[in-house]
């Protein structure tokens, strides 16, 4: 058994909904340790903190472990900053503060695996904002807009390990002897040393990392499966299916927030206004279904949507009605 798991016992334990042989296994598993004695010791405090804040929560504890989490990302995006913001923090505080702001105490099981006293440090970025950020090891993180991370002043023990909300791109220094991890809700991504693109949106039911350099694996405890991705492939999270699929067709334009550059072979229409929405957030619908498979082949740089949206206008023959500020109507072409 794992560690989510013994983290879920730790819970049902709090709800008092664990049985003889649930307490059996946790015992052993407490005792086997000090750090696990103390991460069940931690997670106790959170939970008094938490009832002694908000009123009792009652919600189906074989949804629990998930939906806190699920939660937990809500509350970050909703109170995500308006500009950039870096802190230090140490763990503990960082643990309580987060828990009696939204009553998670499982939040802990994410975190505590750092080691005791390491200062931390809270990176954010706000609407439009892209931060870059250099690790003590020489990592070099791009922090997309409305993101979060959280990273040590300096790495210590067997692993380097980040947390991340939202989309970074990462450069991470080779180190054979301390992987590199990202830790993720319901997901984690592990290096040696490579370059890649995370994807982990409050608002998104998939996590995708794309990898451009190297080797990653890509896992989910809550499934205990792991997927092998190398150069040019992609690999992906659903959390509300918890599939985890590796797909080998390459998505050139995982990274483009950062290369400000869109690159489309031989592409569909249909593929190439989903990819707009994904980058710029922005809905564009096509009036005319027969143009949806129109192929497009095209490379643009310092871009903006309405640019793209142009270049489909004269190279089709089609007609463009801005709806709004970030809603467009491609209509009538002709395929060529």
């Amino acid at each position: 058994m794992d560690n989510d798991n013994y983290i879920t016992l730790i819970y049902k334990k709090l709800k008092k909904e664990i049985s003889p042989n649930e307490q059996e296994s946790l015992q052993g598993w407490t005792a086997a340790k000090p750090e696990n004695a103390q991460l069940q010791q931690q997670m106790e405090e959170n939970w008094k903190l938490s009832k002694s804040i908000l009123p009792p929560i009652s919600i189906d504890t074989k949804k629990d472990f998930q939906g806190f989490k699920k939660r937990m990302q809500q509350h970050k995006a909703v109170n995500a900053p308006k500009e950039a913001i870096v802190r230090p923090m140490n763990n503990r505080r960082r643990i309580l503060s987060i828990a009696a702001a939204i009553a998670l105490p499982l939040l802990a099981a994410w975190w505590i695996f750092q080691p005791a006293n390491v200062p931390m440090t809270l990176a954010q970025t706000g609407m439009g904002e892209i931060k870059s950020i250099q690790l003590s090891d020489g990592t070099t993180i791009n922090l997309n807009e409305n993101s979060q991370l959280s990273y040590p002043t300096a790495f210590s023990g067997d692993t380097r390990q980040v947390e991340l909300t939202g989309e970074a791109y990462f450069q991470v220094q080779s180190d054979p002897n301390k992987p590199f991890e990202v830790l993720m809700d319901e997901a984690k991504v592990r290096v040696l040393g490579t370059v890649f693109n995370i994807r982990h949106l409050a608002n998104e039911k998939e996590t995708t990392v794309s990898v451009e350099e190297g080797k990653v694996e890509l896992s989910s405890p809550t499934i205990d499966k792991a997927v092998i991705l190398t150069k040019n492939e992609v690999g992906t999270y659903n959390q509300t299916t918890q599939q985890l699929t590796e797909n080998k067709v390459n998505n050139k334009n995982a990274s483009a927030w950062k290369s400000k550059v869109l690159s489309y072979k031989s592409t569909p229409l249909q593929k190439v206004v989903e990819n707009l929405e994904q980058q710029f957030g922005i809905k564009t619908i096509i009036t005319s279904e027969t143009m949806n498979n129109c192929l497009v082949t095209a490379r643009f740089t310092d871009t903006t949507p309405k640019k793209v949206l142009d270049y489909m206008v004269s190279l089709y023959s089609m007609e463009l009605k801005e709806v709004d500020s970030t809603t467009y109507e491609l209509s009538k072409g002709i395929c060529k």
